[in-house]
């Protein structure tokens, strides 16, 4: 006979699923948008050891680096609860997440092409989750 879970493992369990649609896309357009930021507040800088300097400096850095950590925090969460097969297609959600931060924030065209890959990638996630969705 096995004993139940621990009560914070069955939240872990709760929470994998909108971690994994929502919260791992999310957390990857933010990251996005911070790195954008970091290489805007690092232009005319040199690469070099000067260059990591600034880079180090900058709230924009710094904050991207803080927000990988908790993305690597979500993903260990998501991972313990989901197998890797299922929960990693669903980040992918996160590129539809990215085109339209580009388009809305940064003015950046959409065309056809990338709607058309985008609805690919939808219909894909969708596809490949439709087995978890059941077992």
């Amino acid at each position: 006979m096995t004993a139940a879970p621990p009560v914070a493992h069955q939240g872990f369990a709760r929470a994998a699923r909108p971690l994994v649609w929502l919260g791992m896309p999310v957390l990857g357009v933010v990251n996005q948008y911070l790195a954008v930021e970091t290489a805007h507040a690092l232009t005319g800088e040199r690469f070099g050891l000067g260059w990591l300097a600034a880079a180090a400096r900058t709230p924009w850095t710094q904050a991207w680096v803080a927000c990988e950590l908790l993305t690597l925090a979500v993903w260990m969460v998501v991972l313990s609860q989901l197998k890797l097969s299922a929960a990693f297609p669903m980040t992918a959600l996160g590129y539809m997440l990215v085109v339209g931060l580009g388009w809305t924030v940064f003015g950046e065209p959409v065309s056809l092409p990338q709607v058309v890959g985008g609805a690919a990638i939808l219909a894909g996630v969708w596809l490949l989750g439709e087995p978890e969705a059941r077992s």
